[in-house]
């Protein structure tokens, strides 16, 4: 406390002390808490407050501060009253109060009247534990959609049977009956699956086959290797048995995958033979005769073995040529981009391996195009016998021009 700026002055009446800024004992002072007014003389001194102050802390130091009633606080006798100030009257001596009753306040009620019940206790909330009225809202939105939704599916699975039954045991209207017009009923054309070959049982017979085929001494041994053998015995004695070089077996294997035959969609395992005068390996196919055994097909064997495509385009004269080839559907990136539109084409394979790699077009706007357009899918292979020719455009591989396929006509 700062004597010079302010005065601790003891009210007369109720003997609460206060703060004041008067200094003059001239003034007129008025205490905060019973309203009581006199002159500043009236009023106890700093020292009788010290006095008041000291005996306080005193007795709040004994006793809990949950005590709400104090002793009785004598003021100290020995105070000297202070010295009137010139040209004012002496103020008549008063009795000091008989006592003083101080309560023991808290450091935030001393301001505070005395007797005066304690504020109440406030609390608020930390940020994170504050719950805004949106989010209780969106709760309840959320709840009475998952509540209606549930209700809805139970209501709907519910009623659906009887509303079935209802529509079933309706009866229907009595139609005319018209005797002259016949009913005309649609079927679906029935698909025909294809059974899928027996590949384990046809690898067999084809490494017997071929093993026979080149163990084979006489006509009749090599003969008895192909399917529908006595219309190409001539053939295949020129190739096994006239000729000056023996042809040595190097390999056999099966090619991963079966091409579909064109037209017709039948799956068809093939196999890779490679000899001393095929290196790229040439394709054998095994068909079915009417004793029920499996023999190698000739036609294939013999075009892919002798590269017989690679000759057409050696001879410059050569007429079109029925062949066996591997197909695959292409987007025609080897002929140029004007004639794109105009062929619809597809890689060749004529070996085991990609190589010679030619190419096959066909005529969109034509019955053979539209054919085998609607009978091949993309990504998959296909097989088949082909009346081609050579094309003579500038392509980056060579192309020939399909113009017929066997079994188109009968499609």
């Amino acid at each position: 406390m700062n004597p010079g700026t302010t005065a601790c002055l003891l009210c007369p009446a109720c003997g609460q002390a206060f703060l004041s800024m008067q200094q003059s004992l001239a003034g007129v002072a008025q205490c905060p808490h019973c309203a009581h007014s006199g002159s500043r003389a009236q009023f106890g001194t700093q020292v009788q407050v010290a006095g008041v102050t000291q005996e306080r802390r005193r007795v709040a130091q004994t006793q809990p501060l949950q005590s709400m009633t104090a002793p009785l606080l004598q003021p100290p006798q020995s105070v000297p009253q202070p010295a009137a100030w010139p040209g004012l009257q002496p103020m008549p001596e008063q009795a000091p109060t008989a006592s003083i009753a101080r309560m023991t306040l808290q450091h935030s009620q001393a301001l505070m009247p005395t007797g005066a019940p304690a504020p109440a206790a406030e609390f608020t909330a930390p940020p994170h534990l504050r719950t805004s009225s949106w989010k209780h809202a969106f709760i309840l939105l959320a709840f009475a959609v998952v509540c209606g939704g549930a209700i809805w599916l139970w209501w709907d699975q519910a009623n659906a049977p009887a509303f079935a039954t209802k529509a079933a045991a309706a009866p229907l209207p009595a139609a005319a009956e018209t005797r002259n017009a016949q009913p005309i009923t649609k079927t679906a054309p029935a698909v025909a699956v294809m059974p899928l070959p027996d590949v384990a049982a046809i690898a067999a017979d084809a490494k017997a086959l071929v093993t026979e085929l080149f163990a084979a001494d006489t006509p009749e041994r090599r003969t008895a290797c192909f399917h529908d053998a006595e219309k190409y015995r001539a053939e295949i004695e020129t190739l096994f048995g006239a000729a000056a070089e023996k042809i040595e077996l190097r390999l056999l294997a099966r090619i991963p995958g079966m091409p579909l035959t064109l037209p017709g969609g039948q799956p068809v395992p093939l196999f890779k033979l490679v000899t001393s005068k095929c290196p790229n390996g040439a394709l054998i196919r095994l068909e079915t005769g009417a004793d029920g055994k499996r023999h190698i097909h000739w036609p294939l064997f013999l075009e892919t073995h002798e590269s017989k495509l690679a000759g057409l385009f050696q001879n410059t004269g050569a007429e079109a040529a029925w062949m066996h080839v591997g197909l695959r559907p292409s987007h025609g990136l080897d002929i140029p981009a004007e004639l794109r539109a105009k062929y619809l084409t597809f890689d060749v394979q004529v070996s085991a391996s990609s190589d010679p790699h030619f190419v096959a077009c066909v005529e969109r706007d034509t019955p053979l195009g539209r054919l085998l357009d609607r009978e091949t899918e993309w990504g998959k292979a296909y097989l088949a016998r082909l009346l081609v020719r050579k094309l003579d455009i500038q392509a980056d591989a060579p192309c020939v021009i399909v113009l017929d396929c066997e079994g188109a006509r009968e499609k």
